[in-house]
């Protein structure tokens, strides 16, 4: 499935190496007040080429908005929608957009046609579908992420007005907590042909009491579908998460006081449904696949190998995934609010 959501949904096309990243949003309800502005800054954010800690692919990602939205100066006239309008209105129709892939090298990978990359998608897609877009990944790149920071972006934006907001931040690197030490351990994982995994964690603040369904559609189901649904997690806790497994009840019990908990054990919800206090959870990403170090492997006729990746990939898929992170929570929460509540209260 290339769609995500129930009533706020972003559908999203587009290859790593093909001519476009792109998506459709619906569900937005129709005279919502958006900064184009923002969104771009979101994609800025995630862009690739801005440090030694990621990807030397130098995307400029620009986003080209093609329906759905209409620019509005201030005086109430009509104007073009560009990357720095802060004055667009949704129409209630799907909101279409595109970011052109300038940087592409599918050539690149042509030694990687007949050969399958371990701990990628290469294998399990040939098996699938009896081919693969082997141009950098294709579809199971990082890459496709571009059109879930729009999409986040974008919900962001209505949350604020109802005051929620979303942080995300690398808080570890491989095992280290200590974010004074990622670079210099990014910087050596590079130089040594490997890379590192992390550990992304999000916090939500100002969710009311009530998002979330109490069976099917728990708000902790649906945030960690949407952050499994990420290229490269392989974690996901909410609250003390495992630890909690290891304490007694009366370590684990969020004790209530009149108008507030004394602790946050269970990380904002109870039953499946947000209870007021602060979201918060961990992402667990695996250390990048695409590395340098010959690993043993088989082509597609079953014939072992040796293969080495070469290019330009992130030593630590984290660093970014950030702000995957917290786009697909925004999608979430605003996704669940439209659920739990009519359109007219936006």
């Amino acid at each position: 499935m290339n769609t995500f959501g129930n009533i706020f949904r972003l559908t999203s096309f587009g290859e790593s190496h093909g001519a476009a990243i792109g998506g459709v949003i619906d569900g937005l309800p129709a005279g919502c007040v958006i900064s184009i502005r923002k969104i771009q800054e979101a994609l800025d954010r995630r862009r690739p080429g801005k440090s030694a800690a990621t990807s030397t692919r130098g995307e400029s990602d620009r986003l080209s908005i093609l329906s759905g939205l209409m620019a509005v100066a201030a005086d109430g006239s009509l104007s073009r929608l560009l990357n720095d309008t802060d004055l667009a209105v949704t129409l209630g129709s799907p909101v279409g957009f595109i970011i052109p892939n300038t940087d592409a090298r599918p050539w690149a990978y042509d030694h990687l046609r007949d050969l399958y990359r371990p701990n990628h998608a290469d294998f399990t897609y040939d098996r699938k579908y009896g081919l693969r877009d082997w141009r950098g990944g294709g579809r199971s790149s990082g890459r496709e992420t571009v059109s879930r920071v729009v999409a986040g972006a974008l919900a962001s934006q209505l949350l604020d007005k109802k005051g929620i907001t979303i942080e995300a931040v690398t808080s570890e690197i491989s095992g280290c907590a200590d974010a004074s030490r990622f670079d210099s351990l990014i910087e050596e994982a590079r130089n040594t042909g490997d890379s590192l995994g992390g550990v992304v964690t999000c916090r939500i603040l100002g969710v009311p009491v009530g998002l979330g369904e109490p069976v099917f559609g728990k708000i902790q189901q649906m945030l960690a579908s949407a952050m499994l649904s990420i290229g490269g997690v392989h974690g996901f806790e909410y609250g003390d998460g495992f630890r909690l497994s290891g304490m007694h009840g009366s370590e684990a019990a969020d004790r209530m006081q009149p108008g507030h908990y004394m602790s946050n054990h269970c990380g904002g919800i109870l039953g499946g449904i947000s209870n007021g206090e602060e979201i918060v959870f961990r992402v667990g990403f695996k250390p990048t696949p695409s590395i340098a170090r010959p690993l043993d492997t088989i082509d597609r006729y079953g014939n072992p190998t040796l293969v080495a990746t070469t290019g330009r990939h992130d030593p630590c898929i984290a660093i970014r995934g950030a702000e995957v992170v917290k786009a697909m929570a925004a999608i979430v929460i605003l996704d669940a609010w439209l659920m739990n509540l009519s359109a007219k209260d936006f």
